[in-house]
């Protein structure tokens, strides 16, 4: 695991300028562009809520990139996506692809699906334990035509191995060759599955070793599903690699770097980042980051081992249909909360309302000759300018499309505001040590050995919870 190299300290809470930064709708931002054709470019537009000063973050921003992180470097390997390719060339065409994961495992392969292979796919992931969405999914696969994707850098996940047991022995009580059907995509040296790969002679794949779950998306991590599924992965790292080229020579109005700042600047009494996906092909990325910002912020310890009990909540909200639930809080709730909304142009058609549906009623016929892209662009700009009005800061992005490219660089852009976050908070975004005690429990409880003593520190620290009496139902 890299770790984190502290960068120079900074104030909580307004760590730019000190200056009072009023609230409201973010003002014009940089754009993300690189070429595409003739007549197509990449462009992020960005209308953040700023902080008065921005050089600090500049600063920050290119000391990350002067010892760039692991998972940057992996979007610069030539050879991950070709290998990725040849794996994927061995799986039957007529195969089902059955993804194993959790957390950062999963996450980012369903992003890139869910965003670009909107409709069916391929692909199922199995990201959790619950018995009986276990077996639900089990029942409807057809096992002899599924392939069988594991995914774990460390290989000692407790709920992917558990995973593994039970469709190894669905496959085998099928008649299936379990072996013929896994691919492990795992550390490239140690760790249970790569022992098993070895043993078991599966095909496999590797995640780098200096690059973690939650950052993996731009590897074998993300690739191998990806392509299955027949996304343009070269575009989606020229879109990381445009990103890249762009913070390199960022300045003070690069739209990153401003956001970064505002958000900063209300970070100690706005400790909630809202983000606000107004595209339904878009929320399984609001997952993607929530899993990115909390694991990597959420931190008892800052860089120095000072006790801080530090980090920022996110909240995902889904546009426009939390408009009437999640809004209502947001505007005249408590003001602790920032906000994204994120967007992005319509590639698709978008047919009109037409003129004689208008007319079964009178109070209908304001959507005469309209569309639903109106109607959700028209709703989002009300939201964004509803919370401006109420005092709550609040900033945009938009993608001129939703293609490999552009989720590609939306994919690096948080994750490089996540590195930058950290560093203005002063904590390791690359651990997650509060994850581990539950960790040491639950092994402990499935009677794994060498756990016992750190369970007993954790579960003698915890509260004694009598269950309560059943409630009778009659």
């Amino acid at each position: 695991m890299r770790s984190f190299r502290p960068l120079p300290p900074l104030l909580r809470g307004a760590p730019f300028s000190g200056a009072a930064v009023p609230p409201g709708v973010g003002t014009a931002g940089g754009k993300v562009s690189f070429s595409k054709g003739e007549d197509r470019r990449l462009s992020i537009s960005w209308s953040p809520v700023t902080g008065a000063d921005c050089s600090s973050a500049v600063e920050i921003l290119r000391q990350i990139l002067a010892d760039p992180p692991g998972f940057i470097g992996a979007i610069e390997d030539q050879g991950a996506i070709p290998l990725a390719e040849r794996v994927a060339a061995s799986i039957p065409q007529e195969d089902s692809i059955l993804l194993l994961g959790i957390g950062g495992s999963a996450l980012g392969a369903r992003t890139l699906v869910d965003a670009l292979v909107p409709g069916d796919s391929r692909l199922t992931v199995l990201d959790n334990i619950d018995p009986e969405g276990v077996d639900r999914t089990l029942d409807r696969l057809d096992l002899a035509h599924t392939t069988v994707l594991i995914i774990s850098k460390s290989g000692g996940t407790a709920e992917t191995a558990a995973q593994l047991l039970r469709v190894y022995r669905a496959l085998e009580d099928a008649g299936v060759s379990a072996d013929d059907k896994i691919i492990a995509i795992t550390d490239p040296d140690r760790g249970a599955l790569r022992e098993l790969v070895t043993a078991r002679g599966w095909r496999s794949l590797p995640v780098p070793s200096d690059v973690g779950g939650r950052f993996s998306v731009m590897t074998a991590v993300g690739w191998l599903p990806a392509i299955c599924c027949g996304i343009d992965v070269e575009g989606i790292r020229r879109g990381a690699q445009a990103v890249l080229g762009d913070l390199r020579l960022a300045e003070e109005d690069h739209g990153l770097v401003r956001w970064i700042s505002g958000w900063s600047a209300h970070q100690e009494s706005r400790q909630t980042v809202v983000m606000f996906c107004y595209r339904d092909r878009l929320r399984t990325f609001g997952d993607w980051f929530a899993q990115l910002w909390a694991e990597s912020l959420g931190k008892r310890h800052d860089l120095s081992g000072a006790e801080v009990w530090t980090g920022s909540t996110p909240l995902v909200a889904r546009g426009v249909t939390d408009q009437h639930s999640l809004v209502q809080l947001f505007a005249e709730g408590p003001d602790d909360k920032q906000y994204l909304v994120l967007d992005s142009d319509l590639d698709t058609a978008d047919p009109i309302l037409d003129q004689t549906t208008a007319a079964l009623h009178e109070d209908l016929q304001y959507l005469a000759g309209k569309s639903l892209g109106q109607l959700h662009r028209a709703e989002r700009e009300g939201t964004v300018a509803a919370l401006g009005s109420a005092g709550r800061p609040v900033s945009t992005m938009t993608l001129d499309a939703l293609d490999a490219e552009h989720l590609g660089a939306l994919m690096l852009t948080w994750e490089m505001a996540t590195l930058m976050a950290a560093a203005i908070l002063q904590v390791n975004p690359f651990d997650q040590p509060g994850v581990e005690g539950g960790k040491a429990v639950a092994f402990f409880k499935m009677g794994r050995s060498g756990w016992e003593e750190q369970a007993a520190s954790i579960t003698a620290g915890a509260p004694s919870i009598t269950p309560a009496a059943p409630i009778p139902c009659r």
